[in-house]
């Protein structure tokens, strides 16, 4: 690849990123009616929240804001017990704001895969993210879908062991991640909590393979409940020489409502042959040779029932940070600069019609 050509490239992967750093979300939080001591009459708690933020970050805020409105005295009651439902259903703390807005709105809105105006201003028309904020389990009737509750410490290691997770797909090794030092692994967090790209672009390219090829990219499939009872082969769509290889499918809810499938699996950045790879060779490590491989080939090896074709979506529509990702797009690309804070590449996958 020409010099020139190389540069426009880097350049236009840094607007990206700096594009998916800028990103926010309007959010509209309520406090639990049942908490409230005026019921469902409560002014709400608005404000523009970094996509790549979590939700735990606003407790301290949000307990302070409805402090007056509580039935239950607030010196009795920890920040670190609340907890977010977005219609009855209890959110998974530790996946970043702007996931779980493309899990439960943007996946269950109409994607037209021939309307260029919608697909360009995907985000921008979203609504805002609506949720309730409660500080009392017995407020909901849904059961809390974590063990632990969002203390910043327990914050911070869990988002810190999903670091390492990316670091060790990416490398074969979490010795990068090990090799921080411990100023930067705090600034690495800090980063994220104060959504500073500066700061995290410089520590997140320390952590990515450079004299050596990439093994893996780390990749998640999230399909809502609804998307998922209409891809009925997900749990069996690989076939590989040994189960262990098999794709992770990860339930994170046990009730119908809000039930999320998470599909994981090992995907080289190349594939072995220059045309289509197969099954087998998406799972071999990457020697640095072959065709680099793109979102369709991977989707198409994970989900073929819902991607017959590698190039075009033609029955769902994949989607990163609020908007539809292109089938073409280069995965170890994506993975170093379109990521979330943790490392890892989340796509939500949105039913077409």
């Amino acid at each position: 690849m020409p010099a020139t050509s190389q540069s426009n490239n880097a350049e236009d992967l840094d607007a990206i990123q700096q594009h998916v750093w800028n990103a926010r979300l309007p959010l509209e939080i309520r406090l639990s009616a049942s908490e409230s001591r005026v019921y469902d009459q409560s002014d709400p708690y608005v404000i523009s929240f970094p996509r790549l933020a979590y939700l735990p970050f606003l407790l301290p805020r949000l307990l302070n804001h409805f402090a007056e409105e509580l039935i239950t005295d607030i010196e009795t009651i920890s920040p670190d017990t609340g907890f977010f439902t977005f219609d009855g259903v209890p959110l998974k703390w530790h996946l970043p704001v702007g996931l779980l807005y493309d899990i439960y709105v943007l996946s269950t809105q109409d994607v037209d895969h021939h309307d260029p105006e919608r697909s360009t201003t995907f985000d921008r028309k979203a609504p805002p993210f609506r949720l309730e904020v409660h500080f009392s389990q017995s407020s909901t009737s849904a059961p809390h879908l974590n063990l632990l509750g969002p203390a910043p410490a327990v914050v911070h290691d869990s988002f810190i062991n999903s670091v390492k997770e990316a670091d060790f797909l990416r490398s074969g090794t979490a010795k990068p991640i090990m090799s921080l030092s411990a100023a930067d692994s705090t600034l690495l967090w800090r980063s994220t909590r104060e959504n500073d790209l500066s700061v995290f672009s410089r520590i997140h390219a320390s952590l990515l393979p450079t004299n050596m090829p990439w093994r893996n990219i780390p990749l998640r499939l999230y399909l809502p409940s609804t998307n998922a009872n209409r891809q009925n082969d997900a749990e069996s769509t690989v076939t590989t020489e040994t189960d262990t290889e098999q794709p992770k499918v990860i339930p994170t809810g046990s009730q119908p409502q809000g039930q999320i499938r998470v599909i994981q699996s090992q995907i080289p950045p190349y594939s072995s042959a220059s045309t289509a790879p197969t099954t087998t060779q998406l799972r071999l490590p990457s020697s640095g040779q072959g065709t680099p491989q793109t979102l369709g080939t991977a989707l198409h090896s994970l989900l073929p029932g819902l991607f017959p074709s590698r190039r075009t979506p033609i029955l769902a529509k994949p989607l990163l940070h609020g908007a539809p990702i292109p089938m073409n797009a280069v995965l170890e690309e994506v993975a170093s600069k379109a990521c979330y804070a943790d490392g890892w590449v989340n796509i939500v996958i949105a039913i077409t019609g």
